[in-house]
Formats: structure tokens, sequence, C-alpha cells
């Protein structure tokens, strides 16, 4: 008995192994997940209380600019030395960047209720799981459309950038919304793109470090998505 997955029949058994490496996937994801909204929520306390936290960001404001520049210091390296670092090297590489991230988060709880949030983080959560079983079941190679992913994603950090410098764009929420068309859809194309990794790849470390890498393409989709969906809620809360 065999099912039909990538053009190809593949065994009962190793439709398991399939499943496995992706179980493998989310719970670092996950675990990544974690880390951010711990970090996130112990730095509110610590900036609410006045603790260390709240010491760095008031006699050092440009921290939160080199936490930034951090995090795309290790996105790089990750993609670089996938070849190069063992698993355990990626695998604390991701979880440095969840909880810089975490770091960055901490003013959420000053900006959002906590209700907001939560409610954020649920919708997110529906949507990304609609979507990761869409990329994870559906036999549309989506994997031709990665040019057109790519040229979009640019486009909307350009256009991002330039909104900040332009009231009438800051204060719209069109980019918002099709920032989350656009990673709703590399949700869907990052989850094909790890059964890739799995099928086209050898056994051994790269394949160990690309289901890390997997987790941490994931992981951005989740995160970009949470912040847009967040937006559009406190935007909603804030007119009511």
């Amino acid at each position: 008995m065999s099912e039909f997955n990538n053009n190809q029949y593949v065994y009962t058994g190793e439709a398991e192994s399939l499943r496995g490496y992706i179980s493998k996937v989310f719970v670092n994801m996950s675990i990544g997940l974690f880390i951010t909204a711990a970090v996130a929520f112990l730095g509110y306390l610590s900036v609410y209380s006045g603790g260390l936290m709240y010491q760095i960001l008031a006699s050092f404001p440009q921290a939160v600019f080199i936490f930034v520049i951090a995090e795309l210091g290790i996105a790089l390296a990750m993609g670089m030395g996938l070849t190069k670092f063992s698993t355990t090297t990626c695998r604390i590489l991701f979880f440095v960047y969840s909880a810089l991230t975490g770091l960055t988060f901490s003013s959420l709880f000053l900006v959002y209720t906590g209700a907001t949030i939560f409610g954020a983080f649920a919708f997110t959560s529906v949507m990304f799981i609609c979507c990761a079983i869409i990329g994870h079941t559906t036999n549309v190679d989506l994997t031709k459309f990665s040019g057109l992913l790519f040229g979009a994603l640019i486009a909307l950090v350009v256009s991002t950038i330039i909104s900040m410098f332009i009231p009438v764009l800051r204060e719209s929420l069109f980019l918002t919304y099709i920032g989350i068309i656009l990673f709703l859809v590399l949700t869907a194309f990052d989850m094909q793109r790890i059964k890739s990794y799995y099928y086209n790849v050898g056994a051994g470390t790269i394949k160990e470090n690309l289901a890390i890498y997997g987790a941490f393409q994931l992981y951005l989709d989740f995160i970009n998505l949470f912040l847009k969906v967040l937006r559009i809620l406190g935007s909603r809360s804030s007119r009511n």
C-alpha cells in the first residue's frame, strides 16, 4: 500500500518517516515560539517593575536595534552554515534568535492589551495550521512560484520602510492585509519545501540541519503573521 506524494509513490514506512521528520520540525518551531513568548513576558515584567530590562532600555534605547541586527546576523549565519555547523549549533542559533525576538517583543505588552495579544495569537495559529496543512497535502508544486514570492516579499519590505515616512501609508492597513496574504502563502510554500528537504537530501547532519532551518522558516512565517494580525486587532480595539 502506498500514498501519492511529491509526484512519486511513497511506501507507508517512508510516509511514517516523513511524519516523524515533520514532527521534529514542528517540535523545534514550538520550542522557539515558547522561548519567544516566555522571554517577551519576562522582559515586560522587568520593564514594568523597573528591573534590568528597564534599566538597559532607559540608559541605552538603541539596544533594540542591536537586538534586531543580531537577529539578522544569526539568520544569515544559519543560512550559510547549514553544511558546516553541527545540528546542535543550528539549534542553539535558532533558540538564541527566538530569545532575541522575545526581547524585542517585550514592548508589545506596553502597546496592546493581553486580550488583544492572546486573540492575535489564537487567530494566527488557526490560519497558520490551515496553510501548513494545505502545503503538506497539496499536489500543486508551489516551488515554481519561489521567484514570485521572493519578489513580493522584497516589495513588501521596501513598501513597509517607505510607509514609515508617509503618514497616509503608515496609518493604512492595506500593506498589513497584503502581508497576511503573502505570509499565508509562504507558510504553505515553506511546508512543501520541508517535504522536499526530506525527499531530496541524503541522511546525515545536513538533513537534520535542514529540519532546524525548516522550523526556523515556519517560525518566521508565524511571527510575521502574528504581528500583522496583532496590528489589525489592535487598530480595531483602539477605535472601539
